[in-house]
């Protein structure tokens, strides 16, 4: 028997543990018009910019590689599009 509680009630996906989902209702609906990742020395990040003139970015620490895929979710499963080679900060170029 469904009730009007049982309905109301949406089941949240679960979430790993150790892990941190963070969300940024600011920026939806918004139109994307450009992503510019940045490994500059002074600057390691990733910029979301919009059309209507505003900007979401993301600063991150050195020390990393990042991972770029593309890809097809339309089924429920990943189909790839593109995949870009991995990109090291600066601290773990060679």
């Amino acid at each position: 028997m469904t009730t009007a509680r049982t309905k109301a009630k949406k089941k949240k996906p679960p979430i790993a543990l150790g892990r941190r989902l963070m969300k940024f209702p600011q920026v939806k609906g918004k139109t994307l018009e450009q992503v510019d990742f940045s490994t500059d020395t002074e600057d390691h990040s990733v910029t979301l910019v919009f059309q209507d003139k505003t900007a979401l970015r993301f600063g991150i620490e050195p020390g990393f590689t990042v991972f770029a895929d593309y890809a097809d979710w339309a089924t429920g499963d990943m189909k790839p599009i593109k995949r870009w080679r991995p990109v090291r900060s600066r601290l773990f170029r060679g």
